[in-house]
């Protein structure tokens, strides 16, 4: 505590946070650091790390700080964007689930994200790949405070990460340049591959799902309806084998976007405040199911999430919970911007730092798929799991004793399921969330 306290005072006396810090006094004015996100698109944190080959995030793991318990906000494309450029929380962004889905709403850009906080703060701000945010593909840039905004061709994450390098190269600083790529999203090919006999070569250590959909017998009914009625259909028959040529296919596609994201690093250089993460992972066939649908195991909630900035001690883990709100207020600490009053995450500064958040639990969302909607809420601590489907049904796991999330304990009796409805519960008032609220008229 009193190492905290002087850290304190010598924040307060120094102002604007660690980007007071980092910057440097150059013709009387204050240089701020150039700042990188790196986005990657269904990458989950559930892999064995041992069997990929991915240099540049571990070199990037060697300059920053790794979060392996951090949950994206929502395990879709558009809500996890919304809640990562914003800080807010899908139902308060207003982008709840992925552009042209039931109940879909596009970022209004009125709403503060990084583009236009930074762009305020005097930076030159670029876009680069996936935005998903708005319907079709394109982004207009100016309006959410972006001065340059490049989407897909025909080059692919390739040509992106190449004009990002270009642009970033070309600046003056300071500069915050978003690069969000494609892979590993394509796993979604890896039916079509196998029908077609050309299904990736399995890789040598590569082990099946620990689950199959014996599971889902004690799960809430919206995961059975995906198996037999949505894109779960496509890997309800599949045995061992088959998720070892899935879990292959995956694993190279995380490959491919490692030597992409090896372009953007080497083009921001070493000076540069650099964030990856992903917007939420991938089924993996735990439980028997694929991509990603009404379900929240930790292979599709857990991502990625590793920070670095000069005057941070890299090649080190922080145990805090992170989660995707935290990126707009931690990039804002370190680079002294002004960050909006009540977001829903925290400045992960302190963790940088070896200290604590002192925050015991996150919070997640899911609202529909295509023309679906199953609305479902969870909070996650250490050590404990909560998901409450609002039209019926609820998980709870013990993630220390059942990993694997094999054991259903919800309605047990358990005092902490208690406790966890109740944080839910206190969440839903401080954040206004009227559909947790309404749940109780609707049903």
């Amino acid at each position: 505590m009193v190492k905290a306290t002087r850290r304190g005072i010598l924040r307060t006396f120094l102002g604007a946070g660690l980007g007071g810090c980092l910057a440097r006094r150059l013709g009387g004015q204050a240089q701020r650091p150039n700042v990188l996100v790196f986005l990657s698109d269904q990458e989950s944190a559930r892999v064995d790390r041992a069997r990929l080959n991915v240099p540049n995030r571990e070199r990037l793991e060697r300059r920053g700080v790794s979060f392996p318990n951090a949950w994206c906000a929502a395990p879709q494309c558009s809500p996890a964007r919304g809640t990562l450029w914003t800080g807010l929380a899908p139902h308060r962004s207003g982008v709840r689930t992925n552009i042209g889905a039931v109940g879909s709403k596009p970022l209004d850009p009125s709403t503060p994200n990084l583009g236009s906080l930074f762009r305020a703060a005097g930076y030159r701000t670029g876009y680069f790949g996936k935005w998903h945010l708005t319907p079709g593909r394109e982004i207009d840039g100016d309006a959410f405070g972006f001065d340059a905004a490049v989407t897909y061709g025909r080059g692919g994450d390739a040509e992106v990460v190449r004009r990002a390098a270009e642009w970033i190269q070309a600046q003056e600083e300071p500069w915050l340049a978003v690069v969000s790529i494609l892979q590993p999203h394509d796993v979604y090919d890896y039916p079509r591959l196998r029908a077609a006999g050309k299904a990736t070569k399995i890789r040598e250590g590569i082990e099946p799902p620990n689950s199959g959909l014996e599971d889902l017998s004690t799960r809430p009914v919206a995961q059975r309806a995906y198996v037999e009625q949505d894109q779960g259909q496509a890997a309800a028959n599949y045995g061992p084998q088959d998720w070892l040529g899935y879990r292959s296919l995956y694993y190279d596609l995380i490959e491919d976007a490692d030597r992409n994201f090896g372009v953007c690093l080497e083009a921001a250089g070493q000076d540069a405040i650099v964030a990856y993460t992903s917007d939420h992972g991938d089924g993996l066939g735990e439980h028997g199911l694929a991509f990603k649908g009404p379900f929240l195991y930790e292979e599709l909630m857990n991502v990625p999430f590793v920070v670095a900035a000069p005057g941070i001690d890299g090649g080190k883990q922080s145990e805090e919970l992170a989660c995707h709100a935290d990126l707009v207020p931690t990039l804002c600490d370190l680079a002294g911007v002004d960050a909006p009053p009540d977001l829903d995450g925290v400045s992960l500064r302190p963790a940088l730092e070896g200290e604590e958040t002192g925050r015991t639990a996150i919070f997640a969302e899911y609202h529909s798929k295509q023309r679906w909607a199953n609305p479902t809420r969870a909070v996650r601590t250490r050590r404990w799991k909560l998901n409450v489907y609002l039209q019926g049904g609820r998980e709870l796991y013990d993630l220390r004793d059942d990993p694997h999330e094999r054991v259903n304990l919800a309605g047990k009796g358990l005092a902490i399921e208690t406790r966890l409805e109740q944080m839910l519960e206190d969440e839903a008032a401080r954040t206004a969330d009227a559909q947790w609220f309404n749940r109780r008229r609707d049903g």
